[in-house]
């Protein structure tokens, strides 16, 4: 059994590797603490002009127009028959979103990130990731400063920073100011051609047969 653990270990997704990843996850709260932040990442691969591009649709990534998208129907038919591109396509994304996000300093200087990828019950990835902040704060100190109303309000600003359903830019505006900047609404396929979605902070989400 000690064999097949040790080669086991180094097959991607078999769950010797699983094992291992958790050896590494202790190791790393051994090393430099308890991560601070745990982030799912679950792109929506169906509706992703990217994905469908990375399938071989021919699409103009730069000018992706409602009409050049296949129904919803269609491309969960695409998304199921190219497992490679899809992988392809989150392995992608996920890099360009730890870069710009994580390295990139949007939640502040990071001491660690580690992320595990985990496929969901209709078979697309998503990412699991423990990120550990730069900051000496122990839990034992961290529970006696947020006794402190001035640490309180530092903590709640900082979260209200980083943790948003919005783009800075777009807050501000109605949603009717926001389909008049865009070339094209936002429009999400589905059977119910007459359904309008609307909600606070997004642009409205037109749905068409």
């Amino acid at each position: 059994m000690r064999q097949i653990r040790t080669v086991g270990g180094n097959v991607m997704g078999s769950p010797q590797s699983r094992s291992v990843q958790r050896t590494q996850i202790h190791a790393l709260n051994y090393f430099i603490g308890l991560p601070d932040l745990f982030i799912t990442i679950n792109p929506a691969d169906v509706h992703h002009p990217l994905a469908m591009y990375y399938a071989g649709i021919n699409l103009d990534l730069d000018n992706v127009a409602p009409v050049q998208i296949e129904t919803t129907f269609r491309r969960a038919q695409i998304v199921a028959q190219h497992p490679v591109a899809m992988a392809k396509f989150f392995n992608v994304l996920i890099t360009s979103i730890i870069q710009a996000l994580i390295e990139g300093g949007v939640v502040g200087p990071v001491k660690a990130h580690f992320g595990t990828v985990e496929a969901q019950g209709r078979g697309t990835l998503h990412l699991h990731l423990l990120v550990w902040l730069e900051h000496e704060y122990t839990p034992a100190q961290l529970k006696e400063n947020i006794k402190t109303e001035q640490f309180r309000n530092s903590l709640i600003a900082y979260l209200e920073d980083i943790v948003k359903e919005d783009i800075d830019d777009l807050k501000n505006l109605s949603i009717t100011d926001i389909e008049e900047r865009s070339q094209y609404p936002a429009v999400l396929f589905c059977p119910n051609g007459s359904r309008l979605l609307q909600a606070q902070h997004r642009a409205s989400a037109l749905c068409r047969p």
